[in-house]
Formats: structure tokens, C-alpha cells, sequence
């Protein structure tokens, strides 16, 4: 797959994201928010409602309460394709769910951008596998990152190093080089995340 591809696959996947997210995400003057669904149990949607798009989950538009952090999701336009392989991945849907006791400690979401996928000649084989190196299993403030932490990411698949100059905080994936990290760090309940415009491969 070609660069040229890779352009074509954000615009349907923003477009699979659009059916998905928004239609089931009415947020009328943030009064009423749908959330991921029903008292943390994971939507399955039904094989005839997403058969164009084969995404086995999506938002469970019967759901109301406090927005979690699947709400705010829903709302990154700029990271379609890494929503699109999150809704793929029931172990990484469970996580934004608040249904994992991997993540009874919270979640921290570094969000790879649809820019981090331009780069690329082709998606990568193992992606739910690179996916999961950007959830970390317990909240990661921004002043952790600025001092400099190190962590294990879901499954310990990479070591994440955090460190920050000149005003801006960056993370190292293993020997990769360090990417920054954008964004103050949204937070919702179950979870924070982040922006970051590769991916760890």
C-alpha cells in the first residue's frame, strides 16, 4: 500500500468513524452525553448495522451519564485510523469500557494521529499489537511526564520514557526516537490522553 493509500484510508476511515461515533453521539449543549456502554458492559453491534465498515463495536446510543473517556474520543477527528483498530480490538475496547481489570488503575492513552499513519507504505500486520504499546494501565499526569517517568505500556510490550525540554514533553518508545507528546492531557472518567504523531512500531 502507497502513501497514496494510506491519504485514501484516513478519508474512509473518517467517514466509517462518522457513521459509527457521531450518528450515535448526539450531544445537545454537552446536557446529555452518550457514554461507551450500558453500566460498563460493551456494546456489540449488530452484523447488518456495521456490515460496511466490519467494526464489531461501537457507542451504545441508549446510554446517558457523565462522560467517560470513549466520549471524548469520539470527538478526535484527528486520529480516525487508531479509533478504527481500537474499535477492532476487544481487549483495547474493554480498556476504554472501564471493563478490564487490566486497567483497574485507570488508563493512559497516547493517541497516535492519522499524521503518524502518512508515513507509512502500509498498515502494519501486527497493528492491535502496536496499538496496545500506546496504553499505558494507570494514569500518567502531565507533571509525571515533565519529571520524567518511566513506565511499562499494556503488556509490557514497551518501556515508555517521558522527559520534557523547552516547554515540551516527549516520550521514547524502547530505542525509538523520542516523539512529542501533545495536548495538556484530556481526562475524563476512566482515563486521560494524550497525542502523538508516531507510532511505536
Amino acid at each position: 500500500m502507497q502513501t497514496r493509500s494510506i491519504i485514501a484510508l484516513i478519508a474512509t476511515t473518517t467517514l466509517a468513524l462518522s457513521v459509527s461515533f457521531t450518528k450515535a453521539y448526539p450531544i445537545p449543549g454537552q446536557q446529555q452525553q452518550k457514554v461507551f456502554g450500558t453500566h460498563n458492559e460493551i456494546s456489540r453491534v449488530p452484523a447488518v448495522q456495521n456490515e460496511m465498515y466490519n467494526l464489531p463495536y461501537t457507542f451504545d446510543t441508549d446510554a446517558t451519564g457523565a462522560p467517560e473517556l470513549s466520549d471524548i474520543l469520539a470527538q478526535e477527528k484527528s486520529a480516525t485510523i487508531a479509533l478504527d483498530a481500537i474499535l477492532r480490538s476487544e481487549p483495547l475496547v474493554r480498556a476504554l469500557s472501564g471493563d478490564s481489570s487490566d486497567f483497574k488503575d485507570g488508563l493512559t492513552l497516547l493517541l497516535p494521529t492519522n499524521k503518524a499513519f502518512q508515513s507509512l507504505d502500509s498498515l502494519p500486520d501486527d497493528l492491535d499489537l502496536v496499538m496496545k504499546k500506546h496504553f499505558i494501565a494507570h494514569i500518567v499526569t502531565p507533571q509525571a511526564m515533565v519529571d520524567g517517568v518511566t513506565v511499562h505500556s499494556y503488556g509490557r510490550l514497551a518501556t515508555l520514557r517521558f522527559s520534557s525540554s523547552q516547554g515540551k514533553v516527549y516520550v521514547q518508545a524502547d530505542h525509538r526516537n523520542p516523539v512529542e507528546v501533545r495536548g495538556a492531557g484530556v481526562q475524563a472518567g476512566g482515563g486521560i490522553y494524550f497525542l502523538v504523531d508516531e507510532l511505536f512500531l
